[in-house]
């Protein structure tokens, strides 16, 4: 394989590994590539492994591990995916070839990590070396790993807790152990994927998370580098009250190995929740570049029917959500151009099963041209050929257009575009596509209520407006957490910008404090906020306001709210205006939603 020489992982190494023997290499970029998450293509190294070094219980063992739950892949999704399909062809494993089952796959995992038991029964039964550790280790594998093809609603109680108590018996035996712990760790976080905090609270979930936390930062002092540890704590971070803590750990998941696409990305997580945006994208970009590197030396691991290509696209719909946010449009609009040249109706219509998860990925285009008010261009767009097959895209390019229209000031042509989106919308596969932790019948429900409320501001009926929008915020609020955020571009933009254009300007003042409170230092809001601010200050200064002193005392207390609304403005346009002097900030930004510029 040219992979393990062309792909840079780094030297990392796990040393003293029993029976390796002539499998070392092969065993160590394995590793390599769990640590990275790529966990198919280290399945096929550990397979190198164990054809040279048989005996290596180990490799044996982490090929099972790659199979098995993990943070982004647990619970019924994983286990009805996963379920036994074949038997698993033994001379095609000794020959370290792949077998014919898909990835990830239980009876392989239950196949290895039952080798890897026999091994270490027979090398200890004859009184050869194996490490204690390894045999701990492979015993909670194990747990984990057999009676393939249990029911996914009993999963939890029956696997998936009782291999994380006995990891915590492992952890306490070898907390010096990198891979002990960050397996460890791994095993409790999968127990609450993406629900650790209440976001953006930040209150812990589970009585698990202050045990994680201590865990992950112990060992981050002993091991700073440890890329799965820091991996596992940007996860950690992310829906905390303190996102930025885990800036230390992103550092080293930017460099420490390069061409790891999903570590390179994984700090982007933390990069929009303190308001980096050009971070985020340079750093999806970089990842994007990792990516189709590894997709060049190795496309069955890598390719867009491969399990790792989820990842791939992940990184391309991060780095849109960063130029939507930070008003990127260029590399926005060439990033979502070339993710649809990787999936589009050709590739789905030869692979219809991939159309589940992959398909919501290719509507990033339209949903630009929405943030950045191409009216136009929207209504340019073809459709698709089989609006059933790519439904989201579909549906968002009806939701686009009625959008359009409704700017366009042609609120008759918006409402039959909007009912067009509502056939799809209530499409019976919409509640079985998904958009990574969101289903799209529930995105969908958010888009239906913002293009009712455009609408209705566009035909007079602001109050109306104002009420479905507000409801657009709510259903926004209550997806289920995810960078990126479900539904891209923050509807708070569109109800205070309408808000503040009516002349509701303290009720849309509220507004975009809070949405800079949940993405910080976005230039929308920074607007929006500006302009609230500033309409204010003019109410107070006009000589025929409503507003009277009562007294002197009055009056200073006044004088003393302009002023400091005066500073804080100057501060948020300085703001504004350092967001917009980067490198990519190619759009110019005057309202927080292009719903409020004029015709």
């Amino acid at each position: 394989m040219n992979f393990k020489k062309n792909l840079n992982l780094s030297n990392y190494t796990r040393p003293n590994v029993s029976n390796v023997g002539e499998g070392k290499e092969a065993f160590d970029q394995g590793l390599r590539l769990l640590l990275a998450f790529q966990h198919e293509a280290s399945a096929l190294y550990f397979l190198e492994c164990v054809k040279d070094a048989p005996d290596c219980a180990l490799a044996h063992a982490l090929i099972a591990y790659c199979h098995c739950p993990n943070y982004n892949f647990k619970g019924e999704a994983y286990y009805e995916y996963s379920k036994p399909i074949v038997e698993v062809d033994e001379s095609k494993e000794t020959e370290g070839l792949r077998p014919g089952w898909k990835f990830p796959c239980q009876s392989v995992a239950d196949h290895h990590s039952k080798i890897a038991v026999e091994i270490t029964e027979k090398l200890q039964g004859i009184d050869r070396s194996i490490q204690d550790v390894e045999v701990k280790l492979i015993s909670s594998i194990r747990l984990l790993t057999c009676n393939p093809g249990i029911d996914s609603d009993a999963s939890e109680e029956v696997k998936d807790v009782p291999f994380a108590e006995m990891m915590q018996v492992v952890y306490n035996l070898y907390p010096d152990d990198p891979e002990v712990v960050y397996i460890y760790v791994s095993a409790i976080m999968t127990l609450h994927a993406w629900k650790l905090f209440e976001y953006p609270n930040g209150r812990p979930l589970s009585s698990d998370v202050p045990i994680i936390q201590r865990v992950l930062e112990e060992a981050l002092e002993k091991f700073p580098t440890h890329v799965g540890l820091c991996h596992m704590y940007c996860h950690l971070c992310e829906m905390s009250a303190s996102p930025g803590i885990a800036l230390p750990a992103a550092k080293v998941l930017r460099t420490t190995f390069p061409d790891a696409g999903h570590l390179v990305h994984m700090p982007t997580h933390i990069d929009v929740l303190v308001g980096d945006y050009e971070s985020c994208v340079r750093w999806n970009k970089e990842a994007i570049e990792a990516d189709k590197k590894a997709m060049e030396l190795a496309p069955e691991t890598n390719g867009p029917t491969s399990f790792y290509f989820g990842y791939i696209v992940h990184d391309y719909h991060m780095c849109v959500y960063g130029c939507i946010l930070g008003g990127f449009e260029q590399v926005a609009m060439d990033v979502a151009d070339e993710i649809n040249t990787l999936i589009n109706e050709d590739m789905f219509t030869k692979r219809r099963d991939l159309a589940t998860y992959l398909e919501s990925y290719g509507a990033m285009d339209i949903h630009i041209m929405v943030r950045f008010g191409r009216w136009n261009d929207i209504l340019n767009l073809q459709f698709p050929k089989d609006k059933n097959l790519m439904l989201y895209r579909s549906a968002s390019l009806y939701f686009a257009r009625a959008l359009a229209y409704a700017n366009l000031r042609a609120p008759e042509a918006a409402i039959e575009e909007a009912a067009q989106f509502e056939k799809l919308r209530h499409h019976p596969e919409a509640p079985h596509r998904i958009l990574h932790n969101n289903i799209v019948s529930d995105l969908l429900a958010v888009d239906c209520e913002m293009m009712k409320g455009e609408i209705a501001y566009f035909q007079g009926h602001h109050d109306k407006a104002f009420k479905y929008l507000k409801k657009a915020v709510q259903l926004q609020d209550a997806l289920n957490y995810d960078e990126p955020w479900g539904r891209m571009q923050p509807i708070r933009h569109a109800l205070g910008g309408l808000l503040l254009k009516h002349g509701h300007e303290t009720q849309a003042e509220a507004i975009f404090r809070d949405d800079l409170k949940l993405h910080p230092k976005n230039p929308w809001a920074l607007a929006g906020l500006i302009g609230c601010i500033a309409k204010q200050i003019e109410n107070e200064s006009n000589p025929n306001s409503n507003t009277k002193s009562c007294c002197c005392e009055k009056k200073t207390e006044q004088d003393e709210l302009k002023s400091k609304r005066i500073s804080e403005i100057c501060e948020l346009k300085q703001q504004l205006e350092a967001q917009r002097s980067l490198e990519w900030a190619d759009f110019p930004i005057t309202h927080a939603c292009q719903c409020c510029c004029p015709p």
